[in-house]
């Protein structure tokens, strides 16, 4: 028997993640490719005199830290290794098995593992709204999505070069001159027309009646992350199901970059992906493309900005022309990659769809706010050169643009008084008082029956003891009380009788003296999201 020690294909071993960047920190775990559970030594030197560790841990570049010599015994030549190599995180990036050093003998299969995570969230359509018709619509929330970071889009809505930005799945346009319609009709339970993929519950259906001219834009909308940088100059690869009832339609994918809000931000860019061919038979189009690069772009003049830069894919429908057309399970995938099933279940899609929004409110006993939140504290916020009490930062701007668009002045007032719009007083330094929660229970706004209609945000200073009198008691306590006094000290003789006048005489229980009409109450932090 010789054993000799052989030099690596590579002198020096890389590792590369599933992104094309070094896979800093991973590691490869080295078996005998005959028994998979049994670790298998590589060596620092040709002799054999030294073994690395097995696992082998990649420095912080991606690179082995030494050349690596492999084990071969003549008596059994064809004995190789099973590689195994692993992110950082211990995410499988590929595998080997009967490795052979040198390139003799044997060989075998290599697999490659990639990221399979879809990043438009809830691609299903899960909670979407009811079927609807409608020819004064520019921009309807679909279902929910990826909310983080987004400009708010109901109120005053940023409208960009190419409909309006912000969160969740829409459908957005230029006009009203169109009829469409938007149904979610049910795949029938044995079907499955998108096999060999994981068929959902339903479909969207989009239909336009109509074909009057005027249309510059019309698109469904999926944002994909907050940040143009992050996924800037990458490979990715957008796929969707689709068909239609009866007439072919090309419909084209584009990638949008709006680069937010803020003073000088770069103008959108809008790319298109790819082209899709429609038939009235269930289509999987995958489409690679790059991300457009930033380089060159700006966000926004530095302290003038709005953090609310983002990266959005839309599918634009045919222009002033009826169609009728069906779709379902966009997905964007990291990388030049066409998955064949792609699910998530019900409860994966709800932990994106239920996480806090920009306005919502919490109570804690914590004396901080968590990251991502503010406290209530009756102070303001605004960008970084406002000098706002409670967060000067741009990434107030979000919760900023909600409270003014949704809440009056009254109630929220902004320093020196509101100008033409959320975006140019935040980019004014103009602070915004929070709606004051301190010391103050909280309710529900709107006009409750036989109630006094209260505004969102709206805040009433009521002493917490009152005298008790007949002109600060409500209809509904009058009507059910037998007899009391409208006069003070009960010295009068003019008395209520189930709203009835009548006379008489009635102790004075009270004395005049104030009482308390203040529930029982506990306290706590108050803190409002981002």
């Amino acid at each position: 028997m010789a054993i000799t020690y052989v030099l690596g294909d590579q002198p020096i071993w890389a590792l590369v993640d599933l992104n094309g960047t070094a896979a800093g920190g991973g590691y490869v775990v080295f078996k005998d490719s005959l028994n998979n559970n049994l670790d298998k030594p590589v060596f620092l030197d040709a002799a054999g005199t030294e073994a690395w560790p097995n696992p082998l841990v990649f420095d912080l570049n991606g690179v082995a830290p030494g050349a690596i010599y492999f084990t071969v015994d003549s008596t059994s030549p064809d004995n190789g290794y099973f590689l195994q190599a692993y992110n950082a995180q211990g995410g499988l990036l590929w595998e080997v098995e009967n490795y052979l050093p040198g390139g003799t003998g044997g060989g075998g299969n290599t697999t490659t593992y990639v990221s399979l995570k879809n990043y438009i969230a809830n691609n299903q359509f899960i909670d979407h709204i009811p079927d609807t018709t409608t020819t004064n619509i520019t921009n309807l929330v679909i279902a929910p999505s990826n909310h983080k970071g987004f400009t708010p889009a109901l109120i005053n809505p940023v409208v960009a070069a190419q409909g309006v930005v912000g969160p969740d799945i829409r459908f957005v346009k230029n006009t009203t001159v169109n009829t469409d319609s938007i149904t979610f009709p049910l795949f029938a339970l044995a079907s499955s027309p998108l096999t060999p993929d994981v068929t959902p519950v339903d479909y969207l259906r989009y239909q336009c009646t109509t074909s009057v001219a005027g249309e510059t834009y019309k698109a469904f909308q999926f944002p994909i992350t907050q940040k143009v940088k992050n996924l800037s100059n990458q490979i990715m690869t957008f796929k969707i199901w689709a068909a239609v009832t009866a007439t072919p339609v090309t419909l084209t994918a584009y990638v949008l970059q709006y680069f937010g809000s803020g003073t000088a931000a770069s103008a959108e860019v809008f790319n298109s992906i790819g082209t899709l061919s429609l038939t009235t038979t269930w289509t999987s189009f995958p489409l690679e493309f790059t991300v457009p690069d930033v380089s060159g772009k700006s966000i926004g003049t530095l302290n003038s900005q709005t953090d609310d830069d983002a990266l959005y894919i839309q599918l634009q429908m045919p222009l002033s022309t009826a169609c009728d057309i069906l779709f379902t399970k966009p997905a964007l995938y990291l990388g030049a990659i066409n998955p064949n099933k792609e699910f998530d279940d019900y409860d994966q899609i709800n932990s994106i769809n239920s996480t806090p929004r920009t306005g919502d409110i919490r109570t804690s006993l914590s004396s901080s706010a968590p990251n991502g939140w503010v406290a209530m504290n009756d102070g303001s916020i605004g960008n970084v050169n406002s000098g706002a009490t409670n967060r000067a930062n741009k990434d107030t701007f979000q919760l900023y643009k909600t409270i003014w668009d949704g809440v009056l002045n009254t109630w929220a007032p902004v320093s020196t008084g509101r100008g033409a719009s959320a975006i140019a007083d935040f980019i004014a330094n103009k602070t915004l008082t929070l709606p004051l929660s301190l010391g103050r229970a909280l309710a529900g706004a709107g006009a409750g029956a036989s109630l006094t209609s209260r505004a969102l945000g709206q805040n009433v200073s009521t002493s917490e003891t009152n005298t008790l009198t007949t002109s600060n008691l409500p209809n509904p306590i009058l009507n059910n009380l037998g007899l009391i006094s409208v006069a003070s000290g009960g010295s009068g003789s003019t008395f209520l009788n189930n709203n009835n006048l009548g006379s008489g005489i009635l102790a004075n229980p009270g004395g005049g003296v104030a009482v308390n009409n203040m529930q029982p109450t506990s306290f706590f932090n108050v803190f409002i999201k981002l």
